[in-house]
């Protein structure tokens, strides 16, 4: 049963703390991209080990979605969101004074660990709040998170370069500026407990591992397009600001998506853009065509993540256990998936980076189109 306390109020003030919150995370994991040259020079590694710090970032977002997934069903929403940030900032510190390869890495492990409890906890308290328009809105605030990913790529090559603690610095003060402005977030998430089918539960299982594949796609790309780009001839700071370009895209498609008649399914939305994805990065293969088929990926993967979520809660109706586990599968595909890209990479050749992110998003559309076929025989 779900206990009767069991909701989330937000205000409109908690609701604008939330948004920064999504855009600086957005920053954050968008800066590794351009930083890679930057931080293997740095500490003396090579390309491949720098590609780590993606890994490690989501390594740590996954432990911290595995403790939120506990925490959220004991814990208050307000303290909750205020331990998650304070994370994020220790992370921050850390990364900025780093001497040494392994102490930047676990700074960014700390970091990921405050990624990950935010950004389940951010989205299923969205999800789960009380009032209407909550798709709308979810959909608006990975917009936002977007629209931080855009910024990532300009502040790194304005001067994140050779000013990492200011970078960093900055983004613990904006973390510890927040804390004050979460007060307007109270209650908690509700749960159910109750027998899982082996239809749904092998539902579910597809819909993870679509979504590890998804954030695979994501992350893949924007981490590792500025260096695939460089090596084709352009300058650095032409392969950050078109990094830009991708992340500007993925939160516009999310806005834009507010504009498909309702009557659209959303199994329909999420198939189509990786479809549309999967092309797109076959194009990006030819040196050309890179540049702007990378702004394409971002444009059809877009609606993916917010919708594929909504997609899931109104298969499993009052059930926040089913959405909540949507998180640690895709923090495990940006633990895995990068790291695979990387690994490949150093084998082959940067030029390759193309072909295994299509690859990767040919995998995402399969899953897709298994849950639809699946979710629709359920209906029969």
């Amino acid at each position: 049963m779900i206990a009767t306390d069991a909701r989330v109020y937000l205000t409109r003030g908690s609701i604008v703390a939330i948004a920064a919150i999504f855009f600086m995370m957005g920053v954050l994991v968008s800066a590794y991209g351009p930083l890679l040259e930057n931080l293997a020079r740095r500490f003396d590694v090579s390309l491949a080990v720098a590609g780590g710090v993606l890994s490690a970032h989501f390594a740590g977002a996954l432990l911290g979605v595995l403790v939120s997934m506990r925490l959220l069903q004991h814990v208050s929403s307000r303290p909750f969101v205020i331990g998650s940030l304070g994370l994020l900032a220790l992370g921050c510190v850390g990364v900025a004074v780093a001497p040494s390869w392994a102490t930047f890495l676990g700074g960014v492990i700390v970091i990921g660990v405050g990624f990950g409890a935010l950004d389940i906890g951010c989205n299923q308290l969205v999800a789960h709040s009380e009032g209407t328009g909550r798709t709308a809105l979810l959909n608006a605030l990975n917009g936002t998170f977007g629209m931080g990913a855009v910024a990532g790529p300009i502040l790194v090559s304005a001067f994140g370069r050779t000013h990492l603690v200011l970078l960093y610095g900055g983004a613990a003060a904006v973390a510890v500026a927040l804390l004050p402005l979460v007060a307007g977030i109270s209650g908690r998430l509700p749960f159910t407990h109750g027998s899982t089918t082996s239809r749904s539960g092998a539902l579910l299982v597809i819909f993870m591992v679509a979504f590890a594949l998804y954030v695979g796609i994501e992350t893949g790309t924007g981490g590792w397009m500025p260096s695939h780009l460089e090596s084709t001839g352009l300058q650095s700071v032409l392969a950050a600001t078109l990094t830009s370009g991708f992340w500007l895209a993925l939160a516009v498609g999310r806005l834009l998506i507010a504009f498909v008649p309702p009557r659209v399914p959303e199994s329909a939305i999420v198939t189509g853009a990786a479809a549309a994805a999967t092309i797109a990065l076959l194009i990006a293969f030819n040196p050309v065509a890179a540049p702007f088929a990378y702004i394409a990926v971002g444009l059809a993967i877009a609606p993916i993540f917010p919708t594929a979520i909504v997609w899931l809660a109104k298969l499993k109706p009052g059930d926040a256990r089913a959405t909540s586990w949507l998180f640690p599968a895709s923090m495990v595909g940006g633990a895995i998936i990068p790291g695979a890209i990387g690994a490949v990479i150093a084998r082959f050749g940067i030029a390759w980076t193309p072909l295994v992110l299509a690859a990767t998003a040919a995998a995402c559309l399969a899953s897709f189109s298994l849950a639809r076929a699946r979710s629709i025989v359920g209906k029969g």
